[in-house]
């Protein structure tokens, strides 16, 4: 299953601004505030999108995730340092009921890759892909 979410980084008018990276000094209210609309936001827009009949990814059903992660600019980009944005959308999709819980039991793997540019100006898009986990590596595991 996908699931895309544009998110505008203003670092002018930080009130608009929903990308936390990793090297931001944010004070922890602000930050705290951007979390908590990232999170509202990818609730949202995952409930709205998400197949209703399927169960949620759980112990017994865990799953891997890929964020490709697209820059609005040409700008050199280190995509693990959206792990911040990241960790409040997966928040967000577990508020949602994509799986019971985030913790490793249910997310065996979590991965980030460079998608190339946004294509639109001051957003991000970032791209979940969300797959059950691969059956080899689950023997391997227990």
């Amino acid at each position: 299953m996908k699931f895309e979410f544009v998110l505008p980084r203003n670092t002018r008018h930080k009130a608009q601004n929903m990308v936390i990276n990793s090297n931001d000094r944010f004070h922890p209210q602000i930050k705290g505030k951007m979390t908590k609309r990232i999170r509202a936001f990818a609730n949202y827009q995952t409930f709205a999108t998400k197949d209703k009949k399927r169960a949620a990814f759980n112990p017994s059903n865990p799953c891997e995730v890929t964020v490709t992660i697209y820059s609005p600019t040409k700008s050199k980009l280190d995509p693990p340092n959206l792990y911040p944005t990241v960790k409040a959308i997966i928040d967000g999709m577990t508020d949602a009921g994509i799986w019971t819980d985030d913790n490793h039991k249910v997310i065996k793997k979590l991965s980030f890759v460079y998608g190339g540019l946004s294509k639109e100006k001051g957003h991000y898009r970032l791209v979940f892909d969300i797959e059950e986990e691969k059956h080899e590596l689950q023997s391997n595991r227990k």
